[in-house]
């Protein structure tokens, strides 16, 4: 393999590496404020793919532009993010993290069966052309819309970082994160942050299901829960609750799946994630990355 085809392979890894990273940062937000593993994250990617199709492909009506169709879906899926939680988890959150796992995986279940009655199982996707790779920088191909899917991680990794570090809402989020019972005895309205967390979680989820979208269609009403081992393994690999662990743990999964389809072989692609999964879990089960929230 010539030194042009190794480098395409890293920037394949580095594209797929920044689907994987918005879902892994929306997840780990989610869990280091709440300290819960949310099993139904995987349909808030999942019905952020089908609210962009429906809206962009006239089905309510309407026939609005992918990008604007993507915003609405994002935003949409984002209260259902909220409304999830004020409906199943809240209720239950003083009984511990058992309950809310079991509880997370049932709604996973409600939610795929809903969408998969609606839709069906066949294959869906989005209202985009084909587009020729061109050569950028003079070393690799890409098209328009890979080059937009990178552009669109990165713009996601910045916000959070800036909502994390530059806003009240992300010092409030740390602070609730570091200790709960502390940050509601300084006057912090931790109800209020956790559902807020919910939405930006929910939110993250659906953007990278239009990204997954985008670039691997055709796409089924399982998608969400299928590539949510995947979003996992980068969130372990970087330190489950720790959002900028998910971001580099992201990229490294991405780079795995994507040598590993080239150099060994493409049948088991989402298996070398599993791989990475189970290694950090047996060897360092902390992830890569320390520190704080």
């Amino acid at each position: 393999m010539s030194f042009h085809d190794f480098l395409q392979v890293i920037v394949f890894g580095l594209i797929e590496g920044s689907v994987i990273a918005v879902g892994a940062v929306g997840l780990t937000l989610s869990y280091g404020v709440t300290r819960f593993i949310n099993f139904a994250y995987g349909e808030f990617l999942t019905y952020g793919a089908y609210l962009t199709l429906f809206l962009a492909g006239g089905l309510f009506g309407l026939s609005l532009p992918l990008p604007a169709a993507a915003v609405v879906a994002i935003a949409v899926v984002g209260g259902l993010g909220v409304a999830v939680s004020r409906t199943f988890f809240e209720p239950i959150t003083d009984r511990g993290a058992l309950p809310l796992l079991i509880t997370s995986i049932g709604v996973s279940f409600v939610l795929r069966n809903l969408l998969q009655g609606w839709v069906g199982v066949d294959a869906r996707q989005l209202p985009i052309p084909l587009l020729r790779r061109q050569e950028y920088f003079g070393l690799v191909e890409l098209t328009d819309l890979e080059l937009g899917v990178v552009v669109a991680g990165v713009a996601t990794m910045a916000a959070i970082h800036l909502l994390l570090q530059h806003t009240m809402l992300g010092k409030r989020m740390r602070a609730t994160s570091g200790n709960r019972s502390l940050a509601e005895v300084a006057g912090i309205d931790t109800t209020n942050v956790v559902r807020q967390t919910w939405f930006v979680s929910a939110a993250a989820g659906a953007l990278s299901g239009v990204l997954y979208a985008v670039l691997f269609s055709p796409f089924r009403p399982g998608v969400g829960f299928e590539y949510l081992i995947v979003v996992f393994a980068a969130t372990l690999l970087g330190g489950i609750g720790r959002p900028y662990g998910a971001m580099l743990g992201a990229f490294a999964i991405g780079l795995a799946m994507n040598f590993g389809s080239t150099y060994l072989s493409a049948n088991y692609t989402r298996a070398y994630a599993f791989l990475i999964l189970v290694a950090v879990l047996l060897v360092k089960p902390e992830g890569i990355r320390g520190g704080e929230f």
